[in-house]
Parts: structure tokens; C-alpha cells; sequence
């Protein structure tokens, strides 16, 4: 008996501490939230092969794929201003927009598997710019210019491995 009401007392706890669940601020049903959202796993390495961006009726997408089966390690930052440091240089720039995400990738590069643009520029109606700020020392890190802070909804996508970031209008 004791056994039986050990998973439910641990699933209670689980939930009830925030350990599992939805993401900090997250709009019931919709899957947008605010704050930081991080997962991932660990992979020894990840290479990005592709970057890519589409406008849609209620949101803005921003996707970044992998090589392998498993999206690296990250964490998805919102901003109050648009203004990023270039890593390793540590130089200001300024990406169109009044706030921002800042999207951080462990263990991972660009370098020799991503051939794409470094900076994009779609004004679509809230993801305003997309730039590669760092790609050094194993930590890929892109920044994204926005309209005005909103809320986003981060989504793990399979074969090919996606990150894939959605910025409600």
C-alpha cells in the first residue's frame, strides 16, 4: 500500500515545487509565456546546419537546426532593450526593435556546418532582426531584435533537431 501512494505523493511534490511542468508565466492552453525558459541536452557537441524565420497571423518564428537527433543545451532570455554584446569582443550593438531574446547554445558551433546569413533583417511584425552575436569557444549565441517585449513560446522539434522560438505579435 505504501508503495502505491508513494508515486502520487511524489508526483504532487514534483508539481507542486515547479521541478515539472509548464514553463514560469505560461498563458494557460496557448504554451506562450514570459521569462526564461532553458532545456536541451547534453550533447558532447551540436552543429547548426540551418537558420530560418517565417511570419505567421499571431506570431513570429525563429528556427535554428541541428545535426543529430537532440537540440543542444540553451536557455531562451527575454530583454528589455535591444542592445547586445558581441562575444568575445564585448562590442554594444544595437538590433532593430525596442527589446529583445537572447538564445544561448552550449557546446555547440556554426563554424564549418552554417554557411547562411549572419544577420537578418525581416521587419515582420514583431521579430524585427536576427543576428549571430557569438559563435566562440562552444557557445553559439543569437539575438533577436523585437518590436516590444511579448510573449514566446519556445518549442523542441525532432528529425531534423529544431529549436524553435515563437513571438506572439
Amino acid at each position: 500500500m505504501r508503495r502505491r501512494l508513494g508515486i502520487p505523493l511524489l508526483a504532487v511534490l514534483l508539481f507542486g515545487s515547479g521541478l515539472v511542468g509548464a514553463a514560469p508565466g505560461t498563458a494557460a492552453g496557448t504554451g506562450f509565456g514570459f521569462g526564461t525558459v532553458t532545456g536541451g541536452t547534453n550533447r558532447s557537441h551540436a552543429r547548426v546546419t540551418s537558420v530560418r524565420m517565417a511570419q505567421h497571423p499571431h506570431y513570429d518564428r525563429f528556427v535554428i537546426a541541428f545535426d543529430g537527433r537532440r537540440v543542444p543545451r540553451f536557455s531562451v532570455v527575454p530583454k528589455s532593450s535591444s542592445v547586445f554584446r558581441l562575444d568575445p569582443s564585448d562590442r554594444r550593438v544595437d538590433l532593430l526593435g525596442a527589446a529583445g531574446i537572447k538564445i544561448v547554445l552550449r557546446n555547440t558551433t556554426g563554424q564549418g556546418s552554417y554557411a547562411g546569413p549572419r544577420d537578418f533583417r525581416p521587419r515582420f511584425p514583431q521579430l524585427r532582426e536576427a543576428r549571430l552575436i557569438g559563435d566562440f569557444e562552444a557557445i553559439t549565441t543569437w539575438g533577436l531584435g523585437l518590436s516590444h517585449g511579448a510573449a514566446k513560446r519556445v518549442l523542441v522539434l525532432t528529425g531534423p533537431a529544431r529549436l524553435v522560438v515563437d513571438v506572439h505579435h
